[in-house]
């Protein structure tokens, strides 16, 4: 969110309350995979007051206050943040915001300068640029979020992300903490790879394990042009991005005291290999479609994290489902809340060796849901104890939680079904 409270701060914006309160509005529910959902309507109620029966087509307010934010927004880039990798543009004919990179050649996007690449590495977002595209629900927020940190996932910068932190008070997720960072194995963070996020969203197909670390899902590909922006399968070999949603995870982990004492490393995704899987703990950020890696677990889990690109959606399978579950759980929005779904899992890594543990979702506001649930004191300590914990010992398990959200507002999941994973 770094971009927009820049934006928000500004001179350009200070004494324009109303006008960053769209901005930030219409921000926050592309990033919540809302973006079908924002229109002239439901701009008039919830940034201008305008009740639910008002008439969009009599009164033109939003027209009027998007056209002064179109022109605040290219006063901003080009006078009070020239030298910007990344600019916020509102096509024209709808509301929802595209984060796009500032310098482009006709028909080829540019690469980010070098020095400005070094010092925004983690950063994804750039050609979230599409119009038609950026209006579909998708795990694409997930690149917009991450356009906004500019923050590195290079092994160097990592170093400050990750260094010694003042300890934590001790929490009811101790003993899984206590198993994942040791003295005697290393443990590795691996977020999630958005730029391939965005290439599957561009080809709306799936791309596999295998495909990924051999590139061949590169060569494959025939790329659309979008805006007159032609993507080509070098821009995507050549960016390595995350998203600030699992910085902040990586961050929040190696904050835990256990993690101070431990040899704590964090691996882009794509530059990962499978030998440094079978010697070391392993925390993997994202679903399949996010981080491919997640693939080489999919049998050993009941709750099956899917997403399909074609209708933009995500849903998780449960393989064997027991008394009062469902087969499946798809994301849902009924009367204004968003319903998603995580799925948190802590089980044996590959061949036997370490643990591994898996944040996945839905969405959004499903993948936090599985990164704020062994923190919550509560929550996470009541189902320790469901399931056989003890303050030294944490069975292998699987959850799945459900949480909705209202304008962004996520409360704290409930658990929807579990299970115990033998080794």
């Amino acid at each position: 969110m770094l971009l927009l409270r820049q934006i928000a701060a500004s001179r350009t914006f200070a004494k324009s309350p109303r006008l960053t309160k769209f901005l930030e509005f219409i921000c926050l529910w592309l990033f919540e995979g809302r973006a079908r959902e924002i229109n002239e309507q439901q701009i008039g109620i919830h940034v201008f007051g305008r009740s639910a029966a008002y008439s969009a087509s009599d009164d033109s307010i939003v027209r009027s206050q998007a056209r002064l934010l179109r022109q605040r927004l290219e006063e901003y880039f080009e006078h009070e943040c020239p030298h910007s990798v990344l600019i916020v543009t509102i096509p024209k004919g709808g509301y929802v915001p595209v984060f796009e990179p500032r310098e482009v050649v006709q028909g080829v996007a540019v690469q980010p300068k070098p020095n400005a690449e070094a010092a925004s590495a983690e950063s994804s977002s750039v050609a979230s640029a599409a119009t038609a595209p950026a209006q579909k629900r998708g795990p694409r927020r997930v690149l917009l979020l991450a356009g906004l940190t500019a923050l590195a996932v290079a092994i160097g910068v990592v170093g400050f992300f990750l260094r010694p932190r003042s300890p934590q008070p001790g929490a009811a997720a101790d003993a899984l903490w206590s198993e994942l960072f040791t003295s005697a194995s290393p443990t590795l963070i691996v977020p999630s790879d958005d730029a391939l996020v965005l290439f599957q969203d561009f080809t709306k197909s799936p791309v596999q394990l295998d495909e990924y670390l051999s590139g061949t899902y590169l060569s494959k590909a025939n790329l659309p042009s979008v805006n007159g922006i032609s993507l080509s399968a070098e821009w995507f070999a050549s960016h390595q991005l995350t998203s600030s949603a699992d910085l902040n995870l990586a961050l929040r982990l190696a904050r835990l005291p256990q993690a101070v004492k431990a040899d704590v490393e964090t691996r882009n995704a794509r530059v990962l290999r499978i030998d440094d899987l079978k010697s070391r703990n392993v925390i993997l950020i994202g679903g399949v479609a996010a981080n491919p890696w997640v693939g080489l677990f999919k049998d050993r889990l009941n709750f099956d994290v899917n997403w399909d690109w074609k209708a933009s959606e995500g849903y998780v399978v449960n393989k064997h489902p027991q008394s009062g579950e469902s087969a499946l759980y798809r994301d849902t929005v009924t009367d204004g809340a968003r319903r998603s779904y995580g799925v948190l899992a802590f089980l044996p890594g590959i061949e036997g060796n370490g643990d591994a543990l898996l944040f996945q979702g839905t969405g959004m506001a499903g993948t936090e849901s599985a990164a704020d649930f062994p923190f919550s004191l509560t929550e996470f300590r009541n189902f320790a104890q469901r399931i056989g914990a003890t303050h030294d010992r944490m069975p292998y398990f699987e959850v799945l939680l459900e949480t909705s959200s209202v304008g962004g507002n996520a409360p704290e999941a409930r658990v929807v079904a579990y299970r115990i994973i033998r080794p």
